[in-house]
């Protein structure tokens, strides 16, 4: 199925026009060498792939037959999508559906899980799904008001781990985290407080297998309100007068301290 285009008014590439100032419809878009082929090997469906004409050689082995492919030349692309994505090659991927908690809450193999509340900066997040999957953490709760882990500039920041995490509706925390904690969990907010347990004492205060780590917008940090349901509270002592880290890599010093000593899964992301 593929096809050579020549006009970026052809009712096919819809899901691929004016990316730069917009996300698509109906799904997402995958971006560049690396990620498109995660994307492919990753059991998520695919609408369909856009290649600068020349280069589909090296795609087309990768590419399951019945997934239509576009080829344009690179000028048009450039035109089309707003910016030239000077590696070639888009994907239209098929966005997953976001698992209820009651999924989470059934789970008996997750130790660690990750909650995004109100996390607006794509880098942020990209960045800190790409350090839980080096830590081995698969489940990822998205709060309200954080940017879709499925939005571009995400997913290429994360280097595609967000096609191996699973993901869960957390779109009311002070509801859903006394579910979760009924459940066995323990629910850890991540403050700047001065009576936080410290991070390096943390796990001397954990009695609980099942772990669930929150994290909060980059300016405000987590809700008071979602802060207070929690059963843990725990800061990053700093020194040098240092008010805070940015918090992708706050969040990876939490997550390798709360995974630090056990096994990590071989291929568990």
């Amino acid at each position: 199925m593929i096809e050579t285009i020549h006009h970026p008014d052809d009712p096919r590439l819809a899901a691929y026009r004016n990316l730069r100032h917009r996300e698509t419809d109906h799904g997402f878009i995958a971006e560049g060498g690396v990620v498109v082929q995660r994307l492919l090997k990753s059991g998520l469906g695919v609408h369909s792939v856009l290649i600068h004409a020349g280069r589909e050689t090296k795609y087309l082995p990768l590419i399951p037959p019945d997934v239509p492919v576009y080829l344009i030349d690179r000028e048009l692309g450039e035109a089309l999508a707003g910016y030239d994505f000077h590696r070639g090659i888009l994907a239209h991927g098929i966005q997953p559906t976001f698992h209820p908690i009651e999924t989470l809450c059934q789970k008996t193999d997750t130790s660690l899980a990750l909650a995004l509340v109100e996390l607006s900066d794509p880098e942020n997040v990209g960045s800190l799904l790409r350090s839980a999957a080096a830590m081995g953490i698969r489940d990822i709760l998205i709060g309200p008001r954080t940017i879709s882990p499925f939005a571009r500039r995400v997913i290429r920041v994360s280097m595609a781990s967000v096609f191996r995490h699973r993901f869960y509706d957390l779109n009311s925390p002070i509801e859903q985290l006394p579910q979760l904690q009924a459940s066995g969990f323990a629910s850890i907010a991540t403050v700047l407080d001065d009576d936080a347990v410290p991070l390096i004492k943390l796990n001397q205060t954990l009695q609980h297998e099942k772990r669930i780590l929150m994290v909060g917008n980059e300016g405000n940090g987590l809700p008071a309100d979602v802060a207070a349901v929690a059963t843990h509270r725990s800061t990053l002592p700093m020194k040098n007068q240092t008010d805070s880290l940015n918090v992708s890599v706050a969040s990876a010093i939490f997550l390798y301290e709360l995974t630090r000593g056990g096994d990590l899964p071989d291929d568990n992301v």
